[in-house]
């Protein structure tokens, strides 16, 4: 049996959809593999995680039980499991591609010396139990299936918003063991003086996006009035992020976010292939840029070609807005 671990990445109860969009995955390949899917928690007291998780599709659930446990520290968490996993030896650990996912799997990678696929776009196991994953290459031109030979476990950080999470059935059993560790020796360097939760939006789940890429330069005030006009969130190609001018929570594209709209109207963007994986799933697409033969026009439904400055003030004007 294919034994594949995933990481619960939890708030209290509440547990992350990307966490849920891969055990959807790995059930939909145990219509094909003898797999087993475990998910894994650190934390102080289970709760009713494990038997959330269960009901989500997981086989089993480990928590990880102690007090140094009561908030995510990278150093920590990986001193507390990687005894475990040597000991049980999954041939699979997959995690979310969050900031924690990513911080977590690749402190435990490289403290149990083998191989990382970050940010996978696409999961598939064979029967020998290899994991493929498809990965963005070179700024999202290409995807490149990676394959570990030979290290175990095979680790992956997986994006948000490209599979489904199953349907939560409450009638689901599985396996809850409890594992207390003690980090004999071991002097946590970290301490929790104040948590402070921002609030930004999803925008995987928001029926409409409005997305600005790097023609709007810094000037995001019209776009992000007319957001608010027609009822949108916001989201932002890689260019805006890595200028700070907006957060990474809502990148759009392969090392971001992808998008699940209804309908998503981007405005600036050259359409370069790391952005453009991000929309695919959109069902209707606008773009809006000046030069017409702008590469995001060949994945658009509706293409405009027009001054992004000049046409707004008109739009917000005719719908009551103010700039």
């Amino acid at each position: 049996m294919i034994n594949s671990w995933v990481y619960i990445e939890s708030e209290g109860s509440s547990i992350e959809d990307v966490s849920l969009e891969i055990i959807g995955r790995l059930n939909e390949l145990k219509n094909d593999i003898d797999l087993k899917i475990t998910g894994f928690y650190l934390g102080t007291k289970p709760g009713d995680l494990p038997r959330i998780a269960i009901s989500y599709g997981v086989d089993h659930f480990i928590f990880l039980k102690s007090d140094l446990f009561s908030f995510y520290d990278s150093q920590t968490f990986v001193n507390g499991i990687s005894d475990l996993v040597r000991e049980r030896n999954p041939d699979i650990m997959l995690f979310g591609a969050t900031y924690q996912g990513r911080d977590f799997a690749g402190r435990l990678a490289a403290r149990l010396k083998t191989g990382l696929a970050a940010n996978a776009i696409s999961l598939n196991i064979d029967k020998k139990g290899l994991l493929y994953t498809g990965v963005p290459g070179y700024g999202g031109r290409f995807i490149a299936e990676i394959v570990n030979m030979k290290a175990r476990p095979q680790i992956s950080t997986v994006r948000q918003g490209i599979f489904k999470k199953m349907e939560r059935d409450e009638s689901r059993s599985g396996e809850i063991e409890i594992v207390d560790v003690e980090l004999k020796g071991f002097n946590q360097k970290l301490k929790l003086l104040e948590r402070k939760k921002l609030d930004i939006k999803d925008i995987t789940k928001s029926e409409r996006v409005v997305i600005i890429g790097n023609g709007a330069g810094n000037n995001l005030k019209p776009i992000e009035e007319f957001a608010k006009l027609i009822g949108a969130d916001i989201g932002v190609t890689r260019p805006v992020a890595d200028r700070g001018l907006a957060p990474r929570d809502i990148q759009v594209g392969s090392t971001g976010v992808s998008l699940n709209s209804k309908i998503a109207i981007i405005f600036g963007s050259s359409g370069s292939n790391h952005f453009v994986s991000g929309i695919e799933r959109c069902k209707f697409v606008i773009s809006v840029d000046i030069d017409k033969n702008s590469n995001i026009f060949n994945y658009s439904d509706y293409c405009v070609v027009a001054d992004m400055f000049k046409l707004l003030p008109f739009l917000i004007k005719r719908m009551g807005g103010d700039l």
